[in-house]
């Protein structure tokens, strides 16, 4: 005898449509029970403020490192010498770049703070010799803008004199935490260097039989994806550091050292970062010859045909295969919601988090059977033709 289903089974039990909403209605109530609980979290909250940035940085260094500790493993040294050898490296390598670069840097930060009232004043005749060369703003138009920054900032004045104590103790805070970063770092670094391959299992062992084969495979494509795209783009940036130091030196540019290592964090922000560091060159060529900006300009073209044509397609390896306007939304959100440091990490990041929703997805798309095709040959029957 066959069966008739009520009218709530066909409309809601056995209606995809219905059952998605239900999903989501249940996911969002979720969402918001644990938005009114947020305080049972604040602690670990503030446990992960404390532990994330020694561990990250770790986590750049070991993803740097690790090919390097491999290799020489390969070649028969024992994992642990490997380790101590290559720390010692870094240890020498970090004393001669102190010894060898840091007075010049030095010395160009002494001249660039002795020098800024003079670059201010040049800057200053450098505008006003560009506007009497254009028609585009009045002086009376310039005049109430020149009124409005200084209303500003005299409005300001008061704020910032009161917030002094404030910004110092944020000040001492946030020296506090980067010494406490670069000091533990390496700790950290040691141990993930020599327990790194023991993670996954650890992982797998406490997750369900069923689900370890997926969540191995996930944890192997993530380490892909963010170890080629941290050694690529950290590669790249040091490449372009390199290179405009150089470039900056030959053409005789002031500052040009302090110019080159700005280039380098700048560039590890993509399609804005090249561009930010050019900034700051072509001012100071501005300042000092109409020759000095086209050589800063040459320099600057010579740069990013090495880096775009030879040095990116060798290093960058594997893509992250995300859209461009993909990129500039991560970028935009992740600046806003969490300054440079998620403008630097927040590619990294979504990558990471794409590749879990994926894969939460397809298990959703198996167990719910939402997405299921029917046969052509269901199709036939449901329209009442024959096979044949």
């Amino acid at each position: 005898m066959k069966r008739t289903d009520s009218w709530f089974y066909r409309r809601f039990i056995n209606n995809k449509f219905m059952v998605f909403l239900i999903d989501l209605l249940l996911a969002l109530l979720v969402i918001f029970v644990f938005t009114k609980i947020a305080w049972v979290f604040q602690p670990v909250v503030d446990f992960l403020g404390i532990i994330a940035p020694p561990f990250i940085f770790a986590g750049i260094l070991f993803y740097l490192t690790v090919p390097i500790i491999n290799r020489l493993e390969k070649t028969g040294l024992h994992r642990g010498w490997a380790i101590a050898l290559l720390f010692v490296v870094l240890i020498g390598l970090l004393v001669w770049g102190l010894l060898r670069f840091l007075p010049a840097v030095s010395n160009q930060i002494t001249s660039i703070v002795d020098s800024a009232p003079q670059i201010f004043t040049e800057i200053g005749k450098w505008l006003d010799d560009l506007n009497d060369k254009q028609n585009v703003l009045s002086q009376h138009d310039l005049n109430n803008i020149a009124s409005e920054v200084q209303t500003f900032f005299t409005g300001k004045q008061g704020a910032f004199v009161t917030g002094t104590i404030s910004q110092l103790q944020n000040l001492i805070g946030i020296v506090g935490n980067v010494v406490i970063t670069i000091s533990t770092a390496p700790i950290i670094l040691f141990f993930m260097l020599k327990d790194g391959d023991k993670f996954t299992p650890m992982v797998l062992h406490i997750i369900p039989t069923k689900l370890r084969g997926s969540v191995k495979q996930m944890l192997h494509e993530m380490n892909e994806k963010v170890g080629s795209y941290v050694q690529g783009q950290i590669t790249v940036a040091l490449c372009v550091a390199i290179m405009f130091m150089i470039g900056y030196s030959v053409i005789g540019l002031r500052y040009g050292l302090i110019f080159g290592l700005l280039a380098c964090p700048l560039n590890l922000i993509p399609y804005f970062g090249s561009a930010l560091a050019m900034i700051p060159p072509l001012i100071m060529g501005a300042l000092t010859s109409p020759k000095m900006i086209l050589a800063v300009i040459i320099v600057f073209f010579i740069e990013w045909l090495i880096e775009t044509q030879l040095i990116s397609p060798l290093v960058m390896g594997s893509k992250l295969e995300l859209h461009p306007i993909t990129i500039v939304v991560v970028l935009l959100t992740a600046g806003n919601l969490f300054g440079l440091v998620g403008v630097i990490l927040g590619i990294p990041g979504f990558a990471v988090l794409k590749i879990v929703v994926t894969r939460f997805f397809s298990w959703y798309q198996q167990v719910s059977g939402l997405y299921e095709t029917d046969s052509p040959t269901d199709d036939v029957d449901q329209k009442g033709v024959s096979h044949e």
